[in-house]
């Protein structure tokens, strides 16, 4: 009946199909032993962890999308060059995804669902040690953002790999980190107690972050099951 009349069509069906199917695949690559073998069928056996992520997350823009902030973001550039290099090539900042809507970007930062989220010990009042990774990861990002503004707005004439110009405006950009997973905390055989103080330690350190929305890898999987329906 919603064929008929013409509330849906048949690409809606087959978007439908294959999102389902790639969220199956992100399933697997997050609780399952699958990273090798989706390297052996879609990049190269010896790809990099990070970059077979964004390998996946690249051809599956539509988790970045509406899974986020529930409007649609497109990848403009994957590993987007924020600014400069050196003389010899070198010290370069990049962003594994420069995102954006119709008017603005948005800078993305991938690290692994396995990059740690906390220390090995707790600290005064109540709370617990953060990684040393998660803090790089933050600074790393903000770098990003503030060389890839300058970029963006000094550029008259910013193309993408496709030879597209990149419209979009760069004012506050919003950043987004996609790092580690809950199951850091959840999968453990640690006291309830020590699971409390992390749980909060980490929701209140990425509430107070407000210039960088941090994200695990288990709840972009959440939000693209949303996506889907299931």
């Amino acid at each position: 009946d919603l064929l008929d009349d013409g509330l849906i069509n048949n690409q809606d069906l087959v978007n439908t199909g294959y999102r389902k199917q790639q969220l199956e695949i992100f399933r697997k690559l997050l609780y399952e032993d699958y990273l090798q073998e989706y390297k052996n069928i879609n990049c190269k056996p010896n790809t990099k962890d990070e970059v077979t992520w964004q390998h996946f997350l690249n051809k599956n823009e539509w988790i970045f999308g509406y899974g986020l902030d529930y409007k649609f973001m497109g990848v403009l550039q994957k590993e987007f060059h924020a600014s400069d290099t050196s003389a010899g090539g070198k010290n370069g900042v990049i962003a594994d995804f420069l995102m954006g809507d119709n008017k603005f970007t948005t800078f993305v930062e991938l690290k692994l669902p396995t990059t740690k989220l906390f220390g090995n010990t707790v600290n005064r009042s109540n709370s617990w040690k953060l990684s040393n990774e998660l803090f790089e990861a933050v600074s790393q990002i903000l770098e990003q953002k503030a060389s890839g503004q300058i970029k963006i707005e000094n550029s008259k004439n910013l193309l993408d790999d496709n030879l597209n110009l990149i419209n979009q405006n760069s004012y506050d950009s919003k950043t987004i980190l996609l790092i580690g997973s809950w199951s850091e905390v959840e999968d453990t055989l640690e006291p309830e107690g020590v699971k409390i103080i992390k749980k909060k330690t980490f929701e209140l350190f990425r509430r107070d972050s407000r210039n960088v929305e941090i994200i695990t890898y288990d709840e972009l999987y959440k939000r693209a099951q949303f996506i889907v329906g299931k």
